[in-house]
């Protein structure tokens, strides 16, 4: 199981809801993945810290004004994944569980719990139907490259509900894009793990690639009409002879690069002009073979 997998059996495994053979393949990621260990322990210090919160009754006007809320935006949102025909996503049970116990909270924890726990919800279920096919968002990704890129990029991939693929399966997912995700791009990086993206109605592929440690990653998703960035600043680049747009956080950047078809987001520390040509021609080959990127600046 990958890590995306693990994360989302992390609650029920904190309720001891697994079975045991789900058990032993989750403790045995954890043994080996830092990543994961991090995101159990955050899990249990809430739920701890919900259990152990002081017991005073939440004020009856402010139940009625989160369920109209939330109501509305059940009205709001698009058919269900089951009456697609598809498998419901699963809610974490340990923050359900753990949720149970807000009535109890003071007014003001109760709240702002309810808000926290909510927007936790969103991602990790893949509930949220927001992401329109004109927007794509990376600003969780960038705020949290500086702290650890590779589970900023996993949030990045639960937000738009990835779901694991073969770099065979990619192709035929997203047949309209222009991409590659080869075994090993120039420099020595070796492909890891290949997705299949929802971002609204639109399709988008990445992958994360590694070299001695070193993570790399890539995404493919059709031209948008806005890209968001949250605070970050997007700057003109160049890359080998195409002209993109790039976000640098640190020694890490973000770079676009955009033909008709098809976006090019590379999230790497490498040179701009000396190392990520090979590897964006690698990723992109149309693109170098027609010349087809434009300088299109996401605003």
């Amino acid at each position: 199981m990958c890590c995306e997998e693990i994360e989302r059996q992390l609650g029920r495994y904190i309720d001891r809801e697994l079975s045991a053979a789900e058990r032993d393949e989750v403790e045995a990621h954890l043994e080996h993945c830092s990543g994961c260990q991090r995101e159990l322990a955050e899990l249990r210090e809430l739920v701890s810290g919900i259990a152990n919160a002081k017991s005073v009754p939440v004020p009856d006007s402010l139940w009625p004004i989160i369920e109209r809320r939330l109501r509305q935006k059940e009205e709001a949102a698009p058919p269900s994944r089951a009456s697609r025909g598809l498998q419901p996503s699963r809610t974490p049970r340990g923050l359900k569980s753990a949720a149970r116990r807000l009535r109890t909270l003071p007014w003001a924890i109760a709240a702002g719990v309810v808000l926290a726990v909510g927007l936790g919800l969103v991602g990790l279920s893949s509930l949220d139907t927001t992401a329109h096919a004109s927007t794509v968002d990376f600003g969780m990704l960038l705020d949290a490259l500086p702290l650890d890129a590779q589970k900023a990029f996993r949030k990045f991939l639960v937000r738009y509900d990835a779901k694991p693929t073969t770099p065979v399966a990619a192709k035929r997912i997203a047949p309209d894009l222009n991409f590659d995700t080869p075994a090993e791009l120039p420099g020595g990086f070796r492909l890891q793990s290949v997705y299949q993206l929802r971002m609204g109605k639109s399709v988008g592929i990445a992958a994360a690639y590694d070299r001695d440690g070193e993570f790399l990653a890539v995404v493919f998703h059709p031209p948008m009409k806005h890209e968001k960035f949250g605070s970050h600043e997007n700057y003109p680049c160049i890359v080998g002879e195409h002209c993109g747009h790039k976000v640098q956080v640190g020694e890490w950047s973000l770079v676009h690069l955009t033909d008709p078809t098809t976006c090019h987001c590379l999230l790497s520390r490498l040179d701009e002009k000396s190392q990520m040509p090979a590897v964006m021609a690698a990723i992109a080959p149309k693109l170098v073979e027609t010349g087809a990127a434009s300088g299109h600046h996401h605003p």
